[in-house]
């Protein structure tokens, strides 16, 4: 767009003139003169002279001015599956959140912008019932919505424009077209282009087709579930030096604004954060135990415990002493997981373990060998915004053990086995395993292969 500005005409400065500029200026000049006997016109005749006859790219160099851009700023927020709520932990919604309101704050703090629109597109996820998927993206435009309310206060509610598009048809389009790799593809393009099936039909044939079902979960379900919040912004002219003809008369020019539409490139995907394995510590044994878990996919997952709680108290009279190595494997429960989910919410699992103990209680102690095994129930929470979880555990087994009695000496340095006393098997079957652990979750970069969302 190309407009004058309303601002006050000003001398241009001295310098060098292209010819259309000169015989602009010549003509005014002799209009000035010859109509208004030496009383020049207003000066704004001669820029939109100018303007006419060059167009405005050639208008604003000649006249001194510098045309700038209207700009289109985009941040997406991403959900997790069938939530509307902003997660500032999420796939970097905290840091898209504070490049957002860095970026708008540097311009719009110090009113040099205006703000044209503010669009919102969010979306749902073609995984579900169409009808919760098309209530599910209302919510989430109206989650951006009132964040953007939360931090911008001050903008005109009249140019913020909620646009929820339901299932994301189009961006799962996109993906299939653009990755050959995608299993079972031409199927994925026919299931696409049936525009006689309903939405509905449409994800319960998805679904069959397994393969290409797991592999679009994996690499581009979450940039399905999301709100783009777009930006249109336009920023005032800079002026340049103006320019004047040397051998005319000095004349009074406007100064003018020329606009154009400015997209940005796309940029390459971001990096995203992949867990690879997880440090855990059971707090009901504080700082004498440590182990790993590694998940396997998104529903699987097998662990590592050591543990080696040495007790002594009131010189060797009391002792408390075991060691013990147990591993143990998980399944977590819940369809269409993905990369934020693992390690997280409920799982039943095995394991096994086998150790050595000693327990003594004054004048009389026990030591001996244990194998333990059995099934266990886990529940783990997120804790910091995703960056710790806590992981509650409970397990019934069966606890075998060869246990040998003996007796310490009166200055309790020297330990006796009890010679009349034969080594004794036990078993226990019931409660063996209980945790309230401290999960530390230990990721690492990764390179989207889908690129980023929409």
């Amino acid at each position: 767009m190309w407009r004058p500005d309303d601002k006050p005409c000003v001398p241009a400065g001295n310098g060098a003139a292209s010819d259309t500029m000169r015989n602009v200026v010549l003509r005014t000049a002799l209009i000035c003169f010859g109509i208004m006997s030496g009383i020049s016109l207003c000066p704004f005749v001669a820029y939109k002279a100018s303007a006419q006859e060059t167009g405005p790219e050639t208008a604003a160099r000649e006249s001194g001015m510098k045309p700038l851009k209207t700009f289109r700023k985009e941040y997406t927020i991403y959900f997790r599956i069938n939530r509307y709520d902003i997660d500032t932990a999420f796939r970097g919604n905290g840091a898209t959140i504070r490049k957002m309101q860095k970026d708008l704050d540097s311009l719009i703090g110090n009113g040099i912008i205006t703000t044209d629109s503010i669009s919102i597109v969010s979306a749902a996820s073609p995984d579900g019932r169409n009808a919760f998927n098309v209530w599910l993206s209302k919510k989430r435009g109206l989650a951006a919505h009132s964040l953007l309310e939360e931090k911008y206060p001050g903008i005109d509610p009249s140019v913020i424009f909620i646009d929820p598009v339901g299932e994301d048809w189009d961006t799962f389009r996109k993906v299939v077209y653009e990755d050959p790799g995608i299993p079972d593809r031409d199927a994925l393009i026919e299931l696409m282009e049936s525009d006689g099936l309903a939405a509905d039909e449409k994800e319960k044939r998805l679904r069959q087709m397994k393969p290409a079902f797991r592999y679009i979960l994996d690499h581009y379900i979450y940039r399905m579930r999301a709100a783009a919040v777009t930006f249109n912004i336009s920023i005032p002219l800079i002026t340049l030096p103006a320019v004047e003809e040397p051998a005319a008369p000095a004349l009074e020019i406007c100064r003018g604004e020329f606009k154009y539409r400015w997209m940005p490139a796309e940029r390459p995907a971001p990096a995203d954060r992949k867990m690879i394995l997880a440090a855990r510590s059971n707090l009901l044994v504080p700082a004498l135990n440590v182990g790993l878990e590694v998940p396997i996919k998104y529903n699987w997952s097998v662990g590592a415990d050591y543990y080696f709680p040495w007790w002594l108290a009131k010189s060797n009279m009391y002792c408390a002493e075991m060691l013990g190595w147990f591993i143990d494997t998980k399944y977590w429960f819940g369809k269409d997981r993905g990369e934020e989910d693992k390690l997280k919410g409920h799982a039943v699992g095995a394991y096994a373990g086998f150790g050595y103990y000693d327990y003594q209680w004054k004048k009389s102690g026990h030591q001996g060998e244990y194998i333990d095994v059995g099934v266990d129930y886990t529940y783990s929470i997120p804790l910091a915004k995703e960056k710790l979880r806590m992981e509650f555990n409970i397990g019934l087994g069966w606890i075998h053990t060869v246990a040998r009695h003996y007796t310490p000496t009166d200055d309790y340095t020297d330990l006796i086995k009890d010679p009349g006393i034969k080594h004794r098997k036990y078993n226990f079957f019931g409660p063996t395993r209980a945790s309230v652990s401290l999960v530390v979750p230990i990721r690492v970069k990764v390179r989207n292969n889908g690129g980023a969302g929409r």
